[in-house]
């Protein structure tokens, strides 16, 4: 098999189809809670509920995109050291998370929770994982976890062939597969924990980007394009669809895939193009926030575009209001992550800054 490290990949591929993605699978994010509104409000079965939820199938490969780009982009990193990644890339999602985590706590029940009574009480609501106020909070659990994990991916797939690598993707792919259809048989996967931990699809972000080969790719390609027919297939044919397209089922795996490596295409056909589209400042700046907007367009979709603009899906009908929708959900979530991000999230890492240098003039001072 043909292939290369990612370290080896030209800046440009990078900053063109990585940076198109990334700002994909934020818009992709919103459309995704948005079509899932419009279809509590719809006729099931009828023209416009299918119509949604076939839509509905290419968004919600948002959070694998997500997570094959962080693969991508961290597991192909070499000689960096154990302490300056948790102090740099980790911190990088757990200061925003942590914020954006106590601004809906506080959303929901007041200002009493930033107090100092507070503060071990919401310490601990944060290690106790994902809150009510923002269900959407478990995608980047996940993250965290896989980043807490990545200096040891990085040891385990950048000791291995090419060819081992590819073994495991495979087997990552068939326990996906018995997981997901198994229970047609009424049949339990016992490594189903291990499975939903969505490491697989981790991994499978840097394998897209290491293994290089135009086999390999066609394989891919043409598998996520039958797993997209077959998604859609199964939406209008049965009531259990949803059994196997959940996040991390293969048919979702194959079709986010397919998206990638088909942005990664068109992007390498035109570089010049892709990498000047990437540079203009729309591109620039979604992608900068697009782990904010992340964070943030739940409170912004549920609560600022529905209940106090008063704008819903079915404002200007059912496919209008969608795309208003989506579309003030975007701004508005744009705009409450840059004073967020610029404020609150850069006064905690100042102070963090500030803790850091003081514990090292401490442990100079131990030392001398």
């Amino acid at each position: 098999m043909e292939g290369h490290h990612a370290g080896t990949l030209q800046k440009i591929n990078r900053l063109a189809y990585m940076d198109f993605l990334r700002v994909l699978a934020t818009i992709f994010v919103i459309a995704c809670h948005t079509t899932a509104l419009a279809i509590e409000l719809v006729e099931p079965q009828s023209v416009s509920f299918v119509v949604l939820e076939l839509f509905n199938n290419l968004f919600f490969t948002n959070n694998l995109l997500f997570l094959m780009l962080s693969g991508a982009l961290l597991l192909g990193v070499r000689d960096e050291k154990m302490g300056a990644f948790f102090s740099k890339r980790f911190l990088k999602i757990a200061v925003p998370m942590a914020v954006y985590y106590i601004l809906y706590v506080v959303a929901k029940e007041g200002i009493v929770w930033i107090t100092p009574p507070y503060w071990k009480a919401l310490f601990l609501r944060i290690l106790m994982g994902v809150p009510e106020e923002a269900p959407h909070f478990w995608l980047i659990y996940t993250l965290f976890f896989l980043y807490a994990l990545t200096p040891f991916f990085r040891f385990f797939v950048q000791n291995i062939s090419d060819e081992v690598f590819a073994g495991v993707i495979a087997v990552i792919f068939v326990m996906n597969a018995l997981d997901t259809f198994l229970p047609i048989w009424d049949l339990t996967f016992p490594f189903s924990s291990i499975v939903d931990s969505c490491a697989g699809v981790f991994l499978l972000g840097y394998f897209v980007v290491r293994v290089q080969s135009r086999r390999v790719e066609n394989f891919f390609l043409v598998a996520g394009v039958c797993s997209f027919l077959l998604s859609d297939l199964l939406t209008c044919t049965t009531e259990s669809y949803r059994s196997y397209l959940y996040q991390n089922s293969p048919l979702m795996m194959f079709s986010a895939t397919a998206l990638f490596l088909c942005i990664r295409r068109i992007s390498q056909k035109y570089p010049s193009g892709s990498n000047r589209l990437a540079e203009r400042y729309p591109m620039r700046i979604l992608r900068k926030y697009s782990f904010s907007i992340l964070l943030v367009h739940w409170g912004v979709l549920h609560v600022f575009v529905k209940q106090l603009l008063g704008i819903d899906v079915l404002s200007g009908g059912i496919w209008g209001g969608c795309l208003l929708m989506i579309g003030l959900t975007l701004l508005f979530s744009l705009c409450f992550s840059i004073v967020i991000d610029k404020t609150l999230v850069r006064l905690v890492y100042e102070a963090l800054k500030l803790l850091g240098k003081g514990f090292d003039v401490i442990k100079r001072g131990l030392i001398s």
